[in-house]
């Protein structure tokens, strides 16, 4: 006999006489005597063996003992096995059941305790794993003896370890297999039994064997692989789970990506499951008859998710985790604790309207992406087999047939067992993407796209419809290289949350900033209205210069300009560029010289003890104004001029004389300015030609003309009575030409033209005259020469140009001896300023986190934003209100979690809002009816079609569509220059029980935008992305919500339907006076009722030019106003907004609290903030483009409103590769 196997004896019969068992040793004994060795020398070194190992056993023994009832028993307390076993924190949707995942470490357990876990499951368990578990003492001997002699034998390893080994090993680990190690876990194995009963000791086990990746327990193998409870196992799936715990990997299905992989799994599942029911029948644990209805069965495999890859969501729940105050509530030292704390968190998330989210943004994404690049097949490598694909999931599949039959083509997609069809519509919708930028027409649409495909490709396809014989339809998808995000509040709730097109990565809802474009305008709208403004003000809609700290700023339309003049409603429903950058520089013109004064001491400019000179000094130093300015003093008092001329009858019907009063300037510091202009190389000529002609109408270049025509006039009538004509009057008169009603015009050598400024202004006809011909019609006619007769450059009489002067002159005589502050009042750049600065911090205070720079282009949406802030800005035009759930400086404030529960269901916390009334409701409904008219008459259009009543009963639906209901919605469409952002932002009210009436107090506010992260412009070939391209995700959305909460038994359908209704009503408030109103006009008229004004000639495609002329040429809104003498007066109110008070003290929670400094930094922010002045600028022609000279200074020499905190910490996610985020 070797040495060695005499030392594995020695082993064997030492460890049987320590725990008593001579009979296992004899045994063991007579089985040595087949090796033909000779019975003297055996009996021998056995009885010399025993002698030896006496004094080893006995110390053995006796430390085996001290360890059990005098050791360390800190690693066995429950708290720290549970620790251990990582009882995970749940995260369920808002209803509180579905669940949407599990924050955990490494490892991802659902934790079940014993008393959830059904009987047959502990049989099977026990049958598959120790059959002896309720009966030994934490080992089994003979079991290590039979492993023992295994290994010496046969050298094979055989296990022999219990329930109570395996669950030690799985707690504490075995880093090594040598003896020592082995010795030391039977010791912690008798510490585990002496510690708990059996059934605790299975609930540990149960909880952490492996399933699968990084999921441990039976919680995560019931869900895994049969998508259940526990608590809801039969016979079958239990006998498959105890029994797949040796080799989970060969038994599983779904981790096989081939066939014949996946049927060997199956086979291989039913006879270990088999094997687990001949043991739990040879045990008496099932009956025969059990036994019988089993054998046969296969395992009903029905795989469920388990795993939470929904980073978008667990980023934001971690940051509001980790806030002092929920900290304190749940007993947590910091938000790493939250994990294992076995807590259940509901969510704001609504289940449906997340899945519609993440649905329609990647569905609208990849119908950008083949507008822009066109379809594109995937990569082989993508394939991955489902044999259970997911209604609205996207998967890689294989193109198995092709039918090309005209009207009714169809694809054949297999995704490894199953098959998807891709039908004729599907087909079709994909076609009409595709055909955009091509506008081939239909049939050549749809042959181009069949013919890129071909049998065996593989192409992107999302589940678009499941039948109950398992049927599915599919459409046919690219995957985007464009991005984007979609995000749904309710009071500040998050109700659905998509961060891209990857629900798992970089998270561009809440932290992506991008320019919002044009839905930018309407917080400019918002001031205007606070500040005196109505809704139904006419604005100036013409190409003009705006002047603002010695720069020129040239926006521009991004569309045909059909009107001089709109309205908030217009400018809102039409997003004309040109209104509502007007708008921002004329922000307080509604103000009197009180309200003006009331405005200084709400910013803080005045007021707090400041004595006028350290007003007029902080105004000088930060608003770089002085109240002596002649030149910006004299350009106030002209636009105060130009108002109050506009309203004169003669100038209301005369185009040309509308567009010079609407843009004419002072004019200081143009001359430099033109000929920057002419030097500029880069600026095409048309435009080129434009900017010049602007600039030519100014009161400076119009003074030195008219002075000249005087002069003329003067000449003219001293010839006409009889005086010789000199050299000098034939230069004059060279410049007198006629028009074809016979008003004499004196034309300067470089005429201003209205119609290069506008061209549906009509250009003006005049005949050069001869010296003969013009004095013979003077002599005809010498009423012509009258100064209100003669017109300069055909468009300005000469009387005007006196009446301008001498306004602004008796004016300027006054303002000279006034109070400083009255001064200021007069002063334009401030006036402009001090606007600019009041929406800016309204904007900063209504949520948005990024400072916003207050410039000329701040309508057009300049300013940086996050999709999330710019929903919690117009969340706030419903009522008014903004919503604060955490003790931090931010004013407006979203939340994701909505309660917080114990294992046991105790609450531990639950968010509670605090509602401020931020701005006056006054002004809600002419918000609301603004937006609305972007949905009815304007650039969102096409949902005043799509956004119906609709039901999920597909009986009730065929008779809603029938229908067709609108549901009113609400938005604003955004296109930012060289279109590379499109964003959609807008409200669908919602009823929140039977019989309710829609209203602003519940509505959902849904937000979402396209673009590349590399900020690359979305165009291609002549086509270019709008805006109103972000809109299909919001249909989506929006449609979602309005069959999953059901509006239609809300509202009550079968009513409508009955009254042949065509919209819900919405009740905008009280005390408002119904007033039907052309697009363009502030006058009412009440002879059509605008649903009969419908155009219907553009096709329903969101795809489509946002600006096209579509949708009703009337708006019936309703107002706060009165009717006299016929003619609709609105209300105006000036009512400047309320900012949110200042946090209380931070709660400390444990030792922990946010920093002092941090807290200082909170409040002083929250309070205004002065801006800094300008640093010098540029005086280089601005090109128009958003990195224009204008916003060209380092952002620290910039104007800034407050900032408020930035709520979510600095701890963000990486963005993805070029996507640049701000500190």
């Amino acid at each position: 006999m070797s040495p060695l196997v005499c030392l594995e004896i020695y082993h064997t019969l030492a460890f049987c006489m320590t725990v008593g068992c001579f009979d296992q040793a004899s045994k063991a004994l007579r089985r040595v005597l087949d090796y033909g060795v000779h019975m003297k020398k055996i009996i021998f070194l056995f009885l010399f063996l025993i002698f030896v190992s006496c004094i080893p056993i006995f110390a053995g023994i006796g430390y085996v003992a001290w360890q059990v009832y005098a050791g360390n028993y800190s690693d066995f307390e429950k708290t720290r096995i549970i620790e251990i076993l990582s009882k995970e924190t749940v995260l369920y949707y808002a209803d509180g059941q579905s669940q949407l995942g599990s924050l955990f470490g490494q490892e991802h357990r659902i934790y079940v305790n014993i008393d959830q876990i059904p009987q047959t499951m502990k049989d099977s368990i026990v049958a598959a794993e120790d059959e002896d578990f309720y009966t030994n003492v934490g080992i089994d001997p003979k079991g290590i003896l039979r492993a023992a002699i295994h290994n010496i034998i046969f050298k094979t390893r055989q296990g022999a370890s219990t329930i109570t080994q395996q669950t030690v090993k799985n707690l504490f680990g075995r880093k090594e297999t040598d003896i020592y190690t082995k010795f030391q876990e039977m010791i912690n194995a008798f510490k585990l039994e002496k510690m708990y009963s059996k059934e605790q000791i299975l609930e540990f086990y149960l909880n952490q064997f492996h399933v699968t990746g990084n999921g441990r327990g039976v919680g995560v193998a019931a869900k895994y692989y049969f998508n259940k409870n526990v608590e809801d196992l039969n016979l079958i799936e239990s006998a498959f789970i105890a029994g797949s715990v040796k080799g989970p990997e060969k038994y599983n299905p779904f981790t096989k990506t081939s066939v014949v992989g996946q049927e060997k799994a199956r086979r291989e599942a039913l006879i270990r499951k088999n094997y687990v029911l001949e043991r739990l029948l040879k045990t008496q644990k099932i009956t025969k008859q059990q036994y019988d209805d089993s054998i046969k069965e296969p395992v009903p495999f029905n795989q469920g998710k388990f795993q939470f890859n929904e980073l978008a969501v667990n980023q934001i729940i971690l940051k509001q985790l980790s806030r002092p105050e929920i900290l304190s509530a749940i007993g947590a030292n910091n938000v790493d604790e939250v994990g294992t704390m076995g807590l259940r968190l509901t969510t704001t998330l609504e289940k449906d309207i997340q899945g519609a989210a993440q649905y329609g943004l990647r569905q609208n994404l990849s119908r950008i992406q083949i507008i822009l690049n066109g379809f594109s097949a995937e990569p082989q490598s993508n394939f991955v087999n489902i044999q259970k694909p997911e209604l609205y999931g996207f998967y890689v599949g294989k193109i198995e047939n092709i039918d090309k039959s005209p009207e009714s083509e169809k694809v054949t997609i297999s995704f490894g067992i199953p098959t998807c069809t891709i039908n004729t519509d599907a087909i079709n919708r994909v076609s009409l993407v595709s055909d955009q930028p091509f506008r081939r027409g239909k049939k050549k649409s749809v042959e181009s796209l069949l013919n890129s495909m071909h049998v065996g490709q593989y192409v992107l396809t999302s589940v678009t419809k499941i039948k109950s014989d398992g049927t599915m339809f599919c459409d046919l998808e690219s995957r985007p290289r464009v991005q984007g995000a979609a995000i749904v509040l309710d009071k500040g709730k998050i109700i659905a949350m998509a961060g891209g097109f990857s629900s798992s990565e970089y998270n561009r809802a809440i932290f992506a900033e991008r320019q919002p474009g044009s839905s930018f305008k309407t917080p400019v709208y918002y001031a205007a209205q606070q500040l005196g403004w109505t809704v139904l003000d006419p604005l100036s809609n013409i190409r003009d210069a705006f002047t603002w700290q010695g720069v020129f700023y040239y926006p521009r339309p991004d569309h045909a300009i059909t009107s001089l003049e709109t309205t908030i409603l217009g400018a809102g429903a039409k997003s004309e560029n040109l209104a509502s950058v007007w708008l921002l520089k004329h922000l307080l013109d509604k103000l009197s010289y009180d309200q003006y004064l009331d405005l200084l001491n709400f910013l803080e400019i005045t007021g707090n003890g400041k004595s006028i000179e350290q007003t007029l000094s902080l105004i000088a130093n930060k608003f770089n104004a002085s109240a002596d300015n002649e030149i910006y003093i004299k350009s106030g008092i002209l636009e105060k001029v130009k108002s109050d001329l506009l309203s004169d009858l003669s100038v209301v019907g005369n185009s040309r004389l509308k567009v010079f009063l609407r843009t004419l300037h002072f004019g200081n510091g143009f001359d430099k300015q033109e000929q920057i202009l002419t030097d500029e190389k880069e600026l095409p000529p048309k435009e080129k030609e434009l900017r010049l002609n602007i600039l030519k109408n100014n009161l400076i270049r119009w003074n030195k003309s008219a002075s000249q025509a005087r002069k003329a006039i003067d000449s003219l009538n001293k010839i006409v009575s009889g005086s010789p004509i000199s050299e000098t009057d034939r230069d004059y008169f060279s410049s007198f030409a006629k028009t074809e009603d016979g008003t004499l015009v004196f034309q300067s050598q470089n005429p201003w033209r209205p119609e290069v400024t506008i061209n549906i202004v009509p250009p003006v006809r005049a005949t050069l005259m001869s010296i003969d011909s013009l004095l013979t019609y003077v002599r005809a006619n010498p009423s012509s020469l009258n100064i209100s007769n003669v017109l300069l450059d055909g468009v300005v009489p000469l009387s005007i140009l006196d009446n301008i002067n001498s306004e602004i002159a008796k004016k300027w005589k006054e303002v000279q001896s006034a109070p400083p502050l009255e001064r200021l009042f007069w002063n334009a750049d401030f006036r402009y300023s001090l606007g600019m600065y009041y929406a800016a911090n309204m904007v900063n205070d209504m949520g948005v986190q990024e400072p916003m720079k207050w410039v000329p282009s701040f309508s057009l949406g300049s300013n940086d934003v996050t999709l999330a802030d710019l929903a919690l800005m117009y969340q706030t035009f419903l009522t008014g209100k903004t919503y604060r759930y955490f003790n931090i400086a931010q004013p407006n404030q979203l939340l994701l979690i909505k309660r917080i529960e114990d294992a046991s269901g105790n609450l531990l916390w639950e968010a509670k809002a605090k509602e401020y009334q931020f701005s006056d409701n006054f002004y809600s409904a002419s918000m609301l009816n603004t937006l609305r008219g972007t949905v009815t008459g304007g650039t969102a259009y096409v949902l005043n079609k799509s956004i119906v009543l609709r039901s999920n009963d597909d009986e009730i639906d065929k008779q809603l569509l029938e229908s067709q209901i609108k549901v009113p919605a609400f938005g604003k469409t955004g296109t930012t220059n060289e279109y590379k952002n499109g964003t959609y932002i807008g409200f669908l009210p919602y009823p929140n029980s039977k019989g309710d009436i829609l209203s602003p107090d519940n509505a959902y506010t849904i937000a979402s935008y396209i673009g590349y992260d590399s900020n690359e412009p979305m165009v291609r070939k002549g086509y270019r992305v709008y805006g109103g391209a972000a809109i299909p995700a919001w249909e989506e959305i929006a449609l979602a919500i309005i069959k999953d909460q059901d509006f239609a038994e809300k509202l009550d359908w079968k009513y409508l339907i009955s009254k042949k209704a065509h919209n819900i009503p919405f009740d905008y408030g009280s005390g408002l006076s119904q007033v039907v109103v052309p697009i363009n006009s502030w006058v009412s008229v009440s002879s059509q009722d605008p649903e009969e004004d419908n155009d219907t000639t553009q096709a329903d495609n969101p795809y489509a030019n946002d600006y096209s002329d579509t949708g009703q040429r009337l708006f019936k809104v309703y107002l706060p106003g009165s009717t006299s003498d016929g003619i609709f007066v609105p209300k105006r109110r000036v009512s400047f907004y309320t900012p949110i008070p200042p946090p209380q003290a931070q709660v400390v929670s444990l030792g922990v609290t946010e920093q002092t400094e941090g807290n200082e930094k909170n409040q002083q922010q929250n309070a205004p903030v002065i801006p800094v002045p300008l640093s010098s600028i540029s005086g280089k022609a601005d090109t128009n483009s958003d990195k224009s000279s204008l916003n060209s200074a380092d952002d620290e020499e910039l104007p800034k409103a407050r900032a408020g905190d930035k709520g979510l910490g600095d701890d963000l996610p990486p963005p993805p590769p070029v996507l640049k985020l701000k500190p």
